[in-house]
């Protein structure tokens, strides 16, 4: 824990360090209260809409990169590299905002767990026409040799590189969150709310490890921070949310926020594993698109309304209790166009 004088010092911090304003900020709160009607009560339920939150069709990867490229701009990098699936959001939201600062975009981009013959990810398309130059790899472990080999051709090229690490996921990135859980905190202010609970999709650990630092520099936030798994153990996610933390704990100069500080991760809902659906995921995606007309993705947000809904059925939630959960958008992951068109 840490005290005001830390806290405040941290804000402070928070605040000089660059940034590109990109983003749609700050993404609306909203109540959910058909999908608790279709619960049979429960919990107050709101939703954070970051899926608004601005280019490359939003989404919490907006908040990452407005740090990680005001870097890459300040470092004079003329192209920026960087990696996922075929359906990534990160890389999609990448080459947008490349597109929109005047960077070069190299996306190097495994196959998906699921694909239809004769259909390619909406996703792979969109990557192309914000002008980014996709190279297609075999494989998840391909993904760095190859950034790096892409990184020095460009160099030897006399190029300047920026290679961000998959998801944005870095102490860097995390920024975004911190300043999320800021925005949030003085939302709920407003609303004279206090959250009990926030749920949200933890996977590369940068989401859940800003708002675990974020929590305890704005305690407005939540009481506490619960990431789903939609892939990997809770064991495996722990630890890298832990490493990204105490980096964003160092950048605002608050170590000690970090220590001690809770991370809560379930990996009971992450099914047959990354960018595969589950059952569950697919049937809270279709309970809250036809309740409240909120579309999730397969991927990540649909596998952790997966996680609350059962919490909820299960009275693991009292119908006291107030949670938010934190929509991250990537409703691309959905749709395909012709192969030919990608």
């Amino acid at each position: 824990m840490i005290n005001d004088e830390q806290r405040s010092r941290a804000r402070g911090r928070l605040e000089e360090i660059p940034r590109l304003d990109l983003s749609h900020a700050p993404t609306p709160i909203e109540e959910l209260p058909r999908l608790r009607a279709a619960l049979g009560g429960g919990p107050r339920i709101l939703i954070k809409r970051d899926d608004y939150l601005g280019p490359g069709f939003g989404g919490n990867k907006v908040r990452k990169l407005e740090y990680l490229l005001a870097a890459a701009k300040r470092d004079g990098a003329e192209v920026v590299i960087t990696c996922g699936g075929v359906k990534s959001n990160h890389a999609r939201v990448t080459a947008a905002l490349c597109a929109r600062v005047g960077l070069e975009c190299a996306l190097v981009l495994n196959p998906a767990a699921v694909s239809y013959a004769g259909s390619a990810p909406a996703s792979l398309h969109v990557d192309r026409l914000y002008g980014a130059k996709v190279h297609l790899i075999g494989s998840r472990p391909e993904r760095e040799p190859m950034m790096e080999s892409l990184a020095a051709r460009y160099r030897q090229e006399g190029r300047r590189v920026a290679v961000i690490p998959l998801g944005a996921s870095v102490p860097e990135g995390a920024l975004g969150l911190v300043r999320a859980a800021a925005e949030v905190e003085e939302q709920l202010a407003q609303r004279q709310v206090r959250v009990d609970l926030l749920f949200h999709c933890s996977s590369s650990g940068g989401t859940q490890a800003g708002l675990v630092v974020g929590r305890e520099i704005f305690p407005g936030l939540a009481d506490a921070v619960i990431g789903i798994s939609p892939d990997g153990t809770s064991a495996e996610i722990t630890a890298t949310v832990a490493g990204i933390a105490s980096g964003v704990a160092r950048l605002l100069g608050v170590e000690t926020a970090v220590q001690g500080a809770q991370i809560n991760v379930d990996d009971r809902y992450r099914g047959d594993g990354y960018g595969i659906p589950s059952p569950a995921g697919e049937e809270a995606l279709a309970l809250v698109a036809r309740t409240e007309g909120v579309l999730l993705d397969p991927v990540y947000s649909a596998k952790a309304m997966a996680g609350l809904i059962d919490q909820i059925r299960r009275g693991q939630i009292g119908d006291d209790q107030t949670v938010l959960f934190w929509h991250t958008g990537g409703q691309l992951a959905l749709f395909y166009v012709p192969e030919g068109a990608a």
